[in-house]
């Protein structure tokens, strides 16, 4: 991946996040002035600041470097779209609620008879 295809992603997922360029700043504690030019593929992004970047948008690093085309999905469920949108919210949500879910697949799972 380019810079350049790398800045694009920041943008489009700062945008979806529902973030301004100075509030990214502010979590990543940078100035507005380098998220542009982050966004704008002037600046390089290095490995700890795309860590923070995809925690902050609630993406996946892998989105960031392969996207969502075709044949690019590198787990296992990146292959179906249900279960990829239930586990993107489920990381968005609070712990507390993260753990009940969990602990209600478990249960539904185990008491099926599904998964021993």
């Amino acid at each position: 991946m380019n810079k350049l295809d790398l800045s694009k992603k920041l943008k489009i997922a700062r945008i979806e996040a529902g973030l301004k360029q100075a509030e990214i700043g502010e979590l990543m504690n940078l100035p507005i002035s380098a998220i542009s030019v982050i966004e704008k593929g002037i600046r390089k992004v290095d490995v700890i600041e795309l860590t923070k970047f995809a925690k902050y948008y609630s993406k996946p690093i892998e989105w960031f470097l392969y996207g969502d085309k075709p044949g690019n999905n590198r787990r296992w469920y990146d292959k179906d779209k249900e279960i990829s949108e239930a586990l993107s919210l489920l990381q968005k949500a609070p712990v507390k609620y993260q753990k009940s879910c969990a602990y209600a697949i478990i249960g539904f799972l185990k008491e099926s008879g599904l998964i021993k």
